[in-house]
């Protein structure tokens, strides 16, 4: 039989494969990962440091390839701000941002594949040395962290999960080569945390978010760069039917088990309406911007609009409608 998910989205093959093979992929200290480094095909491509390009106003360029003395604003997130689903660099959000908004400075494509918000920070305190004047922050985020927050509490530690944290605790209960263990095995390593329930898990996550921004807030503050944070949508917070296109790919993606185990509770609109509520009010409190992003997608999208490749990452077609929205929602008549 035909698969939906090949035939809709072919592009999504640029994504899985040489971009991802643990050989190609940056180990690096202190995130941990990022992509592959000066990786190109047609559908994506990265610089020097493994940061993807844009392209708009017939120009290509990525967070370490600029004029440094032009200021930028600066689209933070995990691989939904990456641009994973993107048929090519160009159809990326920090693109159609660049493309849509009127005013002069670029958008820079701060995103890393399977980042949590500690990452995300980090990131930037590794490369804003890197950086022209940084005119706006946005972060784009919210779900891998919801998503972490299901793991083990001693997968979780102190400062939150990430992904791929069993490998590296695996390698770590390995022996080096003198024979010392790097810290002592302690049995099933992994089954031996406790897992929160859902309403736990959200308020877990709000907190963990609410802690890492607190610091981007003062890093903005001191750079005189304006913050926003966006809590980023998934197809089923924003309709409870999608395009005939959607239908077909998530009921294929569903009989692959993964996405069903990993986010069936995350997916309820019950999980969402919780989880915007306790960071809006933590944002209210830290006098920091919070967009709810599902609910102005909500009342944007036609029900015939083919936006998601899968629950999570967006089509070209997404990705200019929320570039377009989100230009709206972060100016509303006031374009500074």
């Amino acid at each position: 039989p035909m698969s939906a998910v090949s035939e809709l989205t072919p592009q999504m093959q640029g994504y899985v494969g040489e971009f991802m093979d643990p050989d190609n992929l940056g180990w690096l200290p202190y995130v941990m990962y990022f992509h592959p480094t000066n990786f190109r095909t047609d559908i994506v491509s990265t610089d020097d440091s493994g940061f993807r390009y844009s392209e708009a106003r017939n120009a290509r360029y990525s967070a370490t390839t600029l004029n440094t003395e032009d200021p930028v604003r600066l689209l933070v997130g995990s691989s939904t701000v990456f641009g994973t689903g993107a048929t090519a660099d160009r159809h990326t959000l920090s693109s159609r941002l660049t493309e849509n908004d009127p005013r002069p400075e670029r958008w820079i494509n701060f995103g890393g594949r399977a980042f949590n918000s500690m990452q995300e920070l980090f990131q930037f305190l590794l490369y804003r040395h890197r950086l022209p004047p940084v005119k706006e922050v946005v972060i784009f985020s919210g779900l891998n962290d919801l998503v972490l927050s299901g793991l083990p509490s001693n997968l979780r530690g102190e400062h939150g999960g990430f992904f791929f944290s069993q490998q590296f605790f695996d390698r770590l209960t390995g022996t080096r080569a003198t024979g010392l263990p790097w810290f002592k095995k302690g049995g099933q390593r992994a089954m031996s945390g406790t897992v929160l329930p859902v309403d736990e898990q959200v308020i877990y996550t709000s907190d963990l978010i609410l802690r890492h921004l607190n610091s981007w807030r003062m890093l903005c503050d001191a750079l005189g760069a304006r913050l926003t944070y966006v809590l980023q949508p998934l197809a089923n917070w924003v309709r409870p039917t999608g395009s005939v296109e959607e239908q077909a790919i998530f009921a294929e993606l569903d009989t692959q088990g993964s996405f069903r185990e990993t986010y069936r509770d995350v997916c309820s609109v019950e999980t969402h309406r919780l989880f915007s509520e306790h960071l809006q009010l933590g944002m209210k409190e830290m006098g920091v911007r919070f967009i709810n992003f599902t609910s102005v997608l909500a009342q944007a999208a036609r029900p015939d609009q083919w936006l998601f490749v899968d629950r999570i990452h967006l089509t070209d077609e997404g990705s200019d409608v929320v570039a377009k929205l989100l230009l709206r929602e972060l100016n509303q008549g006031n374009l500074t």
